[in-house]
Formats: C-alpha cells, structure tokens, sequence
C-alpha cells in the first residue's frame, strides 16, 4: 500500500522532529506536535489516551500508527477497497498537477534570479542544479504530505460513484507531463497511478533506509525519489 507506507513514513519524521529520543521529553515540541497529528491524520492524540509523560517516542509511534491506520482501514471498509484506490488516485494526480505547476513557476523565478549569484564568484550553473535539484525534492515532500492530509481528513458523504468523479476529471482539459527525473510519466493519465505499483526482483529497501546507490542520503530523497 503505497499510501500508507508514505503515512507511516511521514508520522517518523513527525517524531524525530518533534519528539527526538536524544532529547529530554521537557524538550519535546508536544503542542506543535498535536497540532500536526491532527492536522495532517485527524488525530486527537489527548482523546485517544497518548501520554506524552509516560511513553517513548517509538512507542508514541507506534500507538498513533495504529490508530491511525485502523481509521483509515475503516473509512476503505465504508466505500470498498477498489472505490477507495479510485479516490486515492484522483486526489494525488490533482496534487501532482497543482504541486508541479507551482514547481514550474519557481523554477522559472529561479532562472530568473540565478545569474545574481556570480556576483558572489559562484558558478551558476552549479548552483541551478543545486537549487533545482532541491526544490524537486522539496516538491516530493509537498506531494507526499498533502496527500496523506487530504486523504486521512477524507470523510464519505457523497454517494457519487469515484467513476464519475473519474469522469468529471477527465472532461478538464490536462496535459502536464513531467521531464527530467520523472521523464515519461504523465501526472495526469492512469499511466501515472500505475507506476506506483513496483514489482522487485530484489527485497524492498525502506523508504527512510540508506539508499543502495551509497550516496548517503536516504531513499526516498535519492533513487526512491523517481519510483
């Protein structure tokens, strides 16, 4: 499950943000905390009996995942599992074309301004693939968090089938493909939904894990970036 494994991944780096293990838990950024939780999975962590002074930070993780997930499994039993895939890949293909036309738009206010920086005796073009290569990253991150917040905030009100949600999109004109790292892939087609769906010859490598590739950075911001 694709969603949820960025969910579980997102609530990780919630706590280490906010609740790190090297730090005193009078450290800790509780409320700030909270507020995400219920921001970002509509959880009430002071409702659901979470005790900030007693728990560690894996053990605040973990009982939130569970909750967490088990109200998203009930909101899938509610509309049925195919419905519910239906949903998920019409909110994240809108969140793609928006995120990416925002992308679009900053990378051209970057080519704009890049140039200023060789008064700084830098070379800019080493600095745009820098920038560039960030802000896509940064772009990632906007994706992943946005759709967990809109798909765990989801409440089913409507009796609409998802296909004529389905449809209803398809009659807006859209033809934003995505270039460079993402070469090929069309946000806007079923094609896009499907390339989520990986089957490897080899065991699956976590998404907060060190990358393969030995480039030290995690997964997800570097080779897992483009799957």
């Amino acid at each position: 499950e694709y969603v949820l494994g960025v969910a579980a991944d997102l609530l990780s780096d919630l706590v280490k943000q906010y609740l790190p293990a090297d730090a005193s838990p009078d450290d800790w950024d509780v409320e700030n905390f909270r507020i995400q939780l219920q921001a970002t999975y509509a959880f009430d962590a002071e409702a659901e009996g979470i005790d900030f002074e007693r728990m560690l930070p894996r053990e605040i993780e973990e009982a939130i995942w569970e909750k967490a997930k088990a109200a998203y499994e009930v909101k899938e039993a509610q509309v049925g599992a195919e419905a519910m895939r239906t949903y998920e890949r019409i909110i994240m293909l809108n969140i793609i074309d928006a995120q990416w036309k925002d992308h679009l738009l900053a990378i051209d206010h970057l080519k704009q301004g890049i140039g200023l920086v060789g008064y700084g005796q830098k070379d800019p073009l080493v600095e745009y693939k820098k920038e560039s290569f960030d802000m896509f990253q940064a772009m990632l991150d906007r994706i992943d968090t946005t759709t967990i917040r809109t798909l765990f905030n989801l409440q089913v009100v409507s009796e609409q089938q998802p296909e004529q949600l389905q449809q209803r999109r398809q009659r807006r004109p859209t033809s934003m493909t995505f270039t460079g790292p993402n070469q090929g892939a069309t946000a806007a087609g079923e094609e896009a939904a499907r390339t989520r769906t990986v089957t490897r010859d080899q065991p699956k490598v976590g998404r907060n894990e060190p990358c393969p590739c030995g480039s030290g950075k995690k997964y997800k911001k570097c080779c897992g970036a483009t799957v």
